[in-house]
């Protein structure tokens, strides 16, 4: 159980964070009409410009990105083994991949 001062402080630096990420929302609202209104007038001036003392600004072409769903892939490796295709389950399972992710706070808020 907290004690009322830790209470106390944590409720004032969660109000705290409210603030300021309400000020970051208003800045990335900000950015992004920026971004926009850059993409116009690049994408007018040829699609690629070079600003002195600034850098280089470039419409990139649209991609297509690739993924798996990672429980299906599961999934199907489960019924290659069942299956007996032990070669193919080792084929895939030398491309998985694993990598940490730190953990750190998670904050859910109440329900207004």
């Amino acid at each position: 159980m907290l004690n009322p001062a830790d209470q106390l402080l944590l409720k004032s630096l969660c109000n705290d964070l409210v603030a300021v990420e309400a000020q970051i929302s208003e800045l990335e609202t900000q950015r992004e009409s920026l971004r926009a209104r850059i993409s116009e007038l690049v994408e007018q001036m040829g699609g690629k410009i070079q600003l002195r003392g600034f850098g280089t600004l470039q419409i990139s072409n649209p991609s297509v990105i690739v993924s798996y769903d990672r429980k299906g892939i599961e999934q199907l490796v489960q019924q290659l083994a069942e299956a007996g295709n032990f070669a193919l389950v080792d084929a895939i399972q030398t491309s998985r991949k694993e990598s940490m992710r730190s953990g750190g706070l998670r904050i859910m808020r109440e329900k207004a």
